[in-house]
């Protein structure tokens, strides 16, 4: 596994290619959003169509009604058809299909994920066909790092949840997720667990569905599509089995919502959640705006409350259908969680991180700690643009294949505020989201090494919040 940095260097490098707009996009794809009283007949949409060089469309409905996916004839750059498509006065905008990925991570644990064994050789998958952890080998030398195949029809069916544990028996490897009692979790968890009936989207790589410390928090739709959405959506195997393939996601769940009480392993902020699992990037942690967005009308249309978002990209501040993504959001009452990024810069400066550095109203934008309250180096910051910190070094947390693995990065942070999130709106129901921003905000535990560093100047304190009757 690419190392921080390293990874850091790839994407920019990556980026280099597309130096038109400032950040990596899929070639031949162009986002359009039309004006809200444009009018557009057949006959006039086919001849913008033709003259821009389009072989095909993909058209949105519901929230996102009036935009658009053009797929461009293959001697046509996708340059050329935002500034033809731009000119269009029916059209609002138009801009690439920009690429987003899984913040890069630190991988603290022995032995999941992996790139090699210390001899060189592979290592087996945990799964037969499904290439987890990245470039495992299965044996049939199907092991590709992990890239977008993700195992195909390979992955595993859902399985029944589990039997509520009841009473709650004491987890046993608590201790070792102290994130918990950095923030006041355990403390807490004594007056309020969370509830099943709130739903957090973790919008990720997807998770695993049937692990031992999740499985009774996974969200079930209760009206599921033809393509059988149980437990949320893959947008991109476009079906119903959103399965982590990377292990990016499933960690990241278990931060927000690992079974509390179940006698297993570890406990989420959330003790009592529902996870909905949407799953947009691929197994190598890559996917596209069009998905990001797909994923995101698709928990607000089914009812999530909390989105948490451990991805971004650089250099694609125009990236208004991401941003349009998050408004929508907003309409529904819906509070979007991001993690800062890892590069050790400043958002608020030239080249920030996307979406935590979006003005949204109801985005928070979280940097990492570490176990000694200090600013982890590689974390982003910003007094502007970043609201609050939380334990983002050696988190430990699922992994899938019913396992757990310790990981650095923003992405480990940003899951406990989403976490907290769920665990104080669902005791105070008939807040919105700008009060649980608020209160999220206004009850951290102010630390000198975040001072003029985030808005809030410290970590989040979910007891102080979950007190909180303002």
């Amino acid at each position: 596994m690419l190392s921080p940095r390293k990874a850091t260097l790839l994407i920019v490098a990556l980026a280099a290619g597309n130096a038109a707009f400032g950040a990596e996009y899929k070639p031949g794809e162009v986002l359009v959003k039309y004006k809200e009283n444009a009018v557009r007949t057949r006959s006039s949409m086919n001849l913008m169509y033709d003259s821009v060089g389009v072989k095909s469309v993909l058209h949105y409905s519901g929230t996102m009604r009036g935009f658009e996916q053009l797929i461009l004839e293959q001697n046509v750059t996708v340059e050329e058809a935002v500034r033809s498509l731009n000119k269009n006065p029916a059209i609002e905008y138009a801009h690439p299909n920009y690429i987003l990925h899984a913040l890069p991570i630190r991988d603290n644990s022995a032995n999941v994920g992996r790139m090699d064994d210390d001899d060189g050789s592979g290592y087996p998958c945990i799964f037969p066909g499904i290439p987890f952890p990245p470039g495992c080998d299965d044996g049939t030398g199907g092991g590709d790092g992990g890239g977008g195949g993700g195992g195909g029809n390979k992955r595993p069916e859902l399985k029944a949840p589990p039997a509520a544990v009841n009473p709650p028996v004491v987890d046993p490897n608590l201790d070792k997720a102290y994130g918990m009692s950095k923030i006041a979790a355990t403390e807490a968890w004594k007056t309020h667990r969370g509830s099943k009936d709130f739903i957090v989207a973790v919008i990720d790589t997807g998770i695993d569905y049937n692990h031992e410390d999740l499985a009774f928090n996974v969200w079930r739709n209760p009206n599921p599509a033809d393509k059988k959405d149980i437990v949320g959506f893959d947008f991109v195997h476009n079906d119903g089995l959103p399965y982590d393939d990377n292990k990016h996601g499933t960690h990241t769940a278990g931060t927000v919502g690992a079974v509390g009480g179940n006698g297993i392993a570890i406990s989420g902020v959330a003790q009592q959640v529902s996870i909905m699992a949407l799953k947009f990037l691929s197994g190598d942690g890559s996917g596209t705006t069009a998905d990001a967005i797909r994923a995101i009308d698709y928990a607000i249309t089914h009812g999530a409350k909390v989105l948490s978002n451990s991805w971004g990209g650089h250099g694609d501040p125009d990236n208004q259908a991401l941003k349009d993504a998050i408004d929508r959001a907003k309409t529904k009452d819906v509070l979007f969680v991001a993690a800062a990024g890892n590069d050790g810069t400043d958002n608020d400066g030239s080249d920030p991180a996307y979406p935590a550095a979006f003005d949204n109203d109801n985005l928070i934008a979280v940097a990492a700690t570490d176990k000694n309250d200090s600013l982890a180096y590689f974390s982003n910051y910003g007094k502007k643009t970043t609201h609050v910190a939380a334990p983002g070094v050696g988190v430990y947390s699922t992994v899938p294949g019913n396992q757990y693995a310790e990981l650095s990065g923003t992405s480990m942070a940003c899951p406990h505020v989403a976490g907290a999130a769920a665990l104080i709106w669902s005791k105070h129901p008939k807040w919105n989201y700008k009060k649980v921003k608020e209160v999220l905000i206004g009850t951290v535990d102010p630390l000198s090494s975040l001072t003029d560093k985030v808005a809030s100047g410290g970590r989040i304190n979910v007891l102080k919040a979950l007190s909180s009757t303002e």
